[in-house]
């Protein structure tokens, strides 16, 4: 089993609680005395190592009677754990990004393909905006229903644990197949005007301008406060002119 504990230091593990964890993986349920024992560790090293193991999830605590005993959490859990800190450093990767390629004033321009790519502006808008922000879409989709597909599955719930108001531009056509909400106010494009069936969308949201096609599945978005201001602007006249 030694030979795993390479892959739990790389998740932060240190090699005395690895070697805990995997004693536990192996031969199941044991007490404090017990990973003295089997593993000759001092039980003060064992009570340093407990803390991180136990609200990592790698390791449980069972009460029996007055003694606790521990087991160790499925191997899943390590995957767990790397796959959260791996988003926590794109994460931060990202911001460190931005907050340098925007010192200089120019746009910020991420270019996407696929599903993925299109799911990535729904789940930067409910990322960027702050609760009770508000974001603007104009939306010529031909299918509301395949539009929604691309939703990532968090997407609603953030949205609206996060209360965003939002103001919608769309085709007649479309609009009917949506459900009203309070927090959505929607407007159409006049049938007589035009169809408004290009599929593509274009969202703008804090200091970003998001793009998708649809039917090639790509998606643009540009980040700027200048450009992003523009467009609100003309999104606001377009809205007032459409409303009244």
């Amino acid at each position: 089993m030694d030979k795993y504990i390479g892959i739990l230091k790389a998740i932060g593990v240190g090699e005395h609680g690895a070697k805990i964890y995997l004693l536990l993986l192996e031969q199941g349920e044991k007490s404090i005395a017990d990973i003295t024992k089997l593993l000759d560790m001092h039980r003060v090293e064992i009570y340093r190592q407990l803390p991180y193991l136990l609200e990592s999830g790698l390791v449980l605590e069972v009460n029996r009677g007055k003694r606790k005993n521990y087991i160790a959490a499925h191997p899943h859990t390590i995957q767990d754990i790397h796959s959260a800190q791996n988003a926590e450093q794109e994460s931060n990767i990202e911001k460190l990004v931005e907050q340098f390629s925007t010192q200089d004033n120019k746009p910020r321009v991420i270019y996407r393909e696929g599903k993925k790519g299109v799911a990535a502006v729904f789940s930067d808008i409910v990322h960027t905006l702050e609760a009770g922000e508000v974001f603007y879409r104009v939306s010529s989709e031909k299918d509301v229903a395949i539009a929604s597909s691309y939703l990532p599955k968090d997407y609603r719930s953030k949205r609206d644990a996060k209360q965003l108001e939002r103001y919608v531009i769309m085709s007649d056509s479309g609009a009917k197949q949506k459900l009203p909400r309070l927090e959505r106010e929607l407007i159409t494009i006049p049938p007589e005007f035009d169809d408004f069936a290009d599929n593509v969308s274009l969202t703008l949201y804090g200091n970003k301008i998001a793009y998708i096609d649809f039917t090639t599945e790509t998606s643009i978005i540009i980040e700027h406060k200048a450009l992003a201001d523009f467009h609100q602007k003309m999104f606001r006249m377009l809205y007032v002119s459409l409303r009244n």
